[in-house]
């Protein structure tokens, strides 16, 4: 493959479904990080995407550290903000914004998956979806 000047290929990642993301035994919910860069904007960070699986169960509380932004794929993700006291109930095509300093509870009725972006490293990428990385060489 030839690379031109400084240009940077592109990264695609093959077959990266929910299909492959197991809730871990006894859980309602699971992360499934997938990629991670270290950023090359002005003031370097992480980026880390991946997808977000919810059952129903236990509420989820999370306290954001970081920036995240969630978009709800399938299913009804409801999301109680402890800052309004208010619940929003996410369905497909629903995006939501947490900040740094956001105190949220997850929780659904049924089932709910999003994709997600967020301003922190991988914690633990998922085995069942590693190594989904396109071959640099391949083309159309």
């Amino acid at each position: 493959m030839e690379v031109s000047g400084n240009l940077v290929p592109l990264t695609v990642i093959k077959g990266a479904g929910h299909e492959f993301i197991p809730l871990p035994q006894g859980e309602n919910a699971t992360l499934a990080d997938f990629h991670t860069i270290r950023t090359k904007t002005e003031s370097p960070a992480h980026f880390t995407s991946g997808f977000y699986k919810i059952q129903a169960g236990p509420q989820r509380p999370a306290h954001y550290a970081f920036e995240e932004s969630k978009y709800v794929l399938s299913g009804q993700i409801d999301i109680l903000d402890e800052a309004t006291g208010i619940t929003h109930h996410l369905v497909p095509g629903d995006f939501a914004f947490f900040s740094v300093g956001t105190k949220v509870k997850f929780s659904t009725k049924s089932q709910g998956l999003a994709f997600y972006a967020v301003t922190r490293p991988v914690r633990a990428p998922h085995p069942n979806l590693q190594g989904r990385e396109e071959d640099n060489k391949s083309k159309l």
